[in-house]
């Protein structure tokens, strides 16, 4: 003030608090767009398996993905001063993430882990229920599965008809579904505008856009882990016979998804430990029923496979497990690239904001973080069914800004910069891969006449991947009869992938349905798939493609991968 010895005039103290509301939206506009850029000119820190910026940067236009995050930050801004999509928030998380998934239904299959997941779902739609639930681990080759997903992929074949778009359409619900979960158990922990911020970032994971459309189990995963946590804490907040056997037999249903979700049931104790200190002769009474549900029907399926599970678990022991050391990402890959760095920002925060409340409730949604950290799980596959659980930690964190338009256009901007990276960036990437051979050669059968075609694979003497495991692949993508001579491979190379981080390719038996009928005498059509351009053709394979005067190739690559898989179609 003018004529006060030592006071000093501020020039932020004369702006009105509209100007200083437009200069924090302006900062949050530009801080998101900057954040972009600085990732992408760092993108030699990312060393994710499938999606790694540093591959991505050679398949996308800067300056076409700078100006149309312009548009869709300047949108986020707009957004932030409306509200009229909070009135039906369920409904709302579920639509925008259900569009958002299915923009990313033309990826091709990238992972080759889908060969075992339909082979096993196809054996259930060609021989029934009866013959998968006797002959899974048998006859139905499980590897390190577990049932339950491959046995949904097969009844949804069973009901609808086997035509890949159907499981999409069923991992897309499972992931819609996630998000209407964690916005549950946000509002249940601590309030709706907290839930629906974490359904809303659970879509600022631009790595998970990538894993829906695929036939794996990760997704589903996710699904079941977070429909047994939101479930567990109603029944033990609210008791009642019916929650409580929903939540045990949700409880059930994650043990038999995927091995690794037997870590994730680590949850539960610590939830009931939580309830117990709020209300503890009732938590115990809930807990011990809820428990003793779920024991008995897990139990009673274990018994039935002890022997295959038993077996399974030792050979998790001895290769799966020293395998992880090799195949893990750093975590800056997956905490700054692959998920937006606002979100893991946010999440830090919160443990901080949480510890100086003394709100316990952090917990429950920190925990299996905290244990991944601590057991140095690295592979982000691994880490997908705690998504939803680091979403909620960031909204937590941006609920202390206290400013709910500024939090508003923090989220929808996380959200927008995801999607953005993922389609424009990421999809068209794993566009380019080999394995998208497979999906345009299934197209280009379908559209030839006949009903049946012969499938040769040819293996090189430096492959790290069989080529009959793209035989399956291929079933995917075809309408068509596939006819294949699969013969098993032999001692000696199954001794030297013994330690080979893609061992089942060679161990994975095709089914019978492969092969020739005995009543077949003409085919329509020869495919040859090898991982070799020119690949030395058996004499007898030589002879049948005279029989075709019409050929296609498709020989993309990215020349990325060291596996490549390239596809000619012979045919009238």
């Amino acid at each position: 003030m003018a004529g006060v010895p030592g006071a000093r005039w501020n020039r932020d103290d004369m702006k009105s608090p509209k100007e200083k509301h437009v200069e924090l939206h302006l900062f949050i506009f530009l801080l998101s767009l900057a954040t972009v850029f600085v990732l992408y000119f760092n993108r030699h820190l990312d060393d994710n398996r499938l999606t790694s910026w540093n591959w991505v940067s050679d398949f996308v236009s800067l300056s076409r993905i700078g100006l149309i995050l312009t548009i869709v930050l300047a949108c986020a801004f707009f957004l932030s001063l409306v509200s009229f999509y909070e009135k039906r928030k369920a409904l709302v998380l579920f639509a925008a993430s259900f569009a958002a998934a299915s923009a990313f239904l033309s990826e091709p299959e990238v992972i080759v882990d889908s060969a075992r997941y339909f082979t096993q779902a196809k054996q259930l739609f060609k021989y029934g229920v009866g013959y998968f639930a006797e002959q899974w681990g048998r006859e139905v080759f499980a590897w390190t599965d577990l049932p339950l997903v491959p046995f949904l992929y097969g009844l949804v074949f069973k009901i609808f008809g086997e035509q890949r778009i159907f499981i999409q359409v069923l991992n897309t619900l499972f992931y819609s579904f996630t998000v209407v979960l964690t916005y549950q158990l946000g509002k249940t922990l601590w309030d709706e505008d907290t839930g629906f911020r974490g359904g809303l970032l659970l879509l600022g994971f631009p790595y998970l856009f990538t894993q829906v459309p695929l036939m794996l189990v990760d997704v589903p995963t996710m699904f079941f882990f977070m429909l047994a946590v939101v479930t567990c804490v109603n029944a033990l907040k609210n008791g009642g016979t019916g929650r409580i056997m929903l939540a045990g037999l949700t409880v059930f249903l994650v043990f038999y998804v995927k091995y690794s979700t037997w870590m994730l049931l680590a949850l539960m104790p610590i939830i009931y430990a939580y309830f117990i200190c709020i209300n503890p002769s009732r938590t115990i009474r809930r807990g011990f029923v809820l428990a003793l549900f779920a024991l008995v029907l897990i139990g009673g399926v274990f018994l039935h496979y002890n022997d295959i599970i038993e077996q399974q678990l030792r050979f998790l022991l001895l290769y799966q497990k020293p395998g992880l050391n090799s195949w893990g990402e750093s975590y800056i890959s997956t905490f700054l690239f692959q998920i937006h760095p606002f979100i893991t920002a946010a999440a830090l925060f919160a443990m901080g904001a949480a510890l100086r409340k003394k709100d316990f409730r952090i917990i429950i949604v920190s925990f299996l973080l905290l244990l991944f950290v601590f057991m140095q799980v690295k592979r982000i596959r691994y880490t997908i069914p705690i998504f939803p659980m680091l979403a909620l930690m960031a909204a937590y964190g941006l609920g202390e800004l206290q400013n709910n338009t500024l939090i508003k256009q923090v989220v929808f901007s996380v959200v927008g910069t995801s999607f953005v990276i993922a389609f424009m960036g990421f999809l068209p990437f794993l566009k380019t891969l080999g394995v998208q051979n497979l999906q345009a050669a299934g197209n280009y059968i379908n559209s030839l006449p006949g009903t049946a075609v012969e499938v040769v694979s040819l293996a090189g003497e430096n492959a790290v991947v069989n080529p009959a495991t793209a035989v399956p692949v291929l079933d995917i993508y075809t309408d068509k009869n596939l006819v294949y001579a699969y013969e098993p491979v032999s001692p000696e190379i199954l001794e030297g992938v013994k330690t080979a981080p893609l061992r089942f390719t060679w161990e994975l038996p095709l089914p019978e349905y492969y092969a020739l009928p005995p009543a077949t005498i003409d085919l329509d059509g020869l495919v040859i798939i090898s991982d070799d351009l020119k690949p030395t053709l058996p004499q007898d394979t030589e002879k049948k493609i005279l029989l075709y005067p019409s050929q296609k190739r498709f020989q993309q690559s990215s020349k990325i991968f060291k596996h490549q898989t390239y596809v000619t179609v012979y045919h009238k």
